[in-house]
C-alpha cells in the first residue's frame, strides 16, 4: 500500500496552478488545469499523479490538458443547438484533465455519457457524448458533488505522498524565494 498525505484542496489547486505556469501555460489555462486536477483528485483520485506524468512528459501547453476542456464545451454548445453533441479525443485524455469541466457542464444541465461510474483520474477518455438532463437528474448528482467537496474542504484530501512531492517539485520554480533575491542583489 502506498503512503498518503492529507492536504487541503487549495494546496492541490495552488501547486497545480504554479506547476502549469512553470510548464509554460498562461494564467487562465493554468487555472483551468488546476481546477480540473483538484476536482478529479477529490472525486476520482489519482489526478495529482496523472498530472505530474503530463508535466514530466513535457509540452503541457500543447497537450490535451489544454485542448480537451474546450472540445467538451464545443460539444455542449453543439448539443444545445442540435440536440446532441460529441467529441473524439485524439489522443485520449485523462479524466483528471476534464473533471471540473464536466461538473460545470452538469450544473448547466448537460451530462457526458461514456465515462464509467467510479472512473479514476487516470482513466483515459477517447470519446464523450453530451446530452441534456433534467433538473431532477442534476439535483441528485449535485448533492453528491457538494457533499464530497464539503468533506474535502473540512477533512482534506488523501493524496499519494510521492505524487504530491512530485507536484511540489514541479511547482517549486514558480517563485524565487526573497532570500535568494537578496543574495543576488
Amino acid at each position: 500500500m502506498t503512503a498518503t498525505v492529507t492536504v487541503a484542496p487549495r494546496e492541490i489547486r495552488d501547486l497545480a496552478y504554479m506547476a502549469g505556469r512553470v510548464a509554460g501555460c498562461d494564467a487562465g489555462t493554468a487555472e483551468r488545469i488546476a481546477e480540473n486536477v483538484t476536482c478529479a483528485e477529490i472525486h476520482h483520485g489519482n489526478a495529482v499523479s496523472t498530472f505530474c506524468d503530463a508535466l514530466e512528459a513535457g509540452d503541457l501547453p500543447g497537450s490535451v490538458w489544454v485542448t480537451a476542456p474546450d472540445a467538451l464545451l464545443a460539444a455542449e454548445v453543439e448539443t444545445r443547438r442540435g440536440g446532441s453533441g460529441s467529441v473524439m479525443f485524439e489522443p485520449a485524455v485523462p479524466l483528471a484533465a476534464i473533471a471540473e469541466t464536466l461538473q460545470q457542464s452538469l450544473q448547466r444541465g448537460m451530462a457526458c455519457a461514456g465515462i464509467a461510474d467510479g472512473a479514476r483520474g487516470d482513466t483515459t477518455v477517447d470519446a464523450a457524448e453530451m446530452r441534456r438532463v433534467d433538473e431532477a437528474a442534476v439535483a441528485g448528482s449535485r448533492e453528491r458533488v457538494v457533499h464530497a467537496d464539503e468533506e474535502a474542504h473540512r477533512l482534506g484530501v488523501r493524496v499519494d505522498q510521492v505524487a504530491f512531492g512530485r507536484l511540489e517539485a514541479a511547482a517549486a520554480g514558480f517563485l524565487v524565494a526573497e532570500a535568494t533575491l537578496d543574495e543576488v542583489g
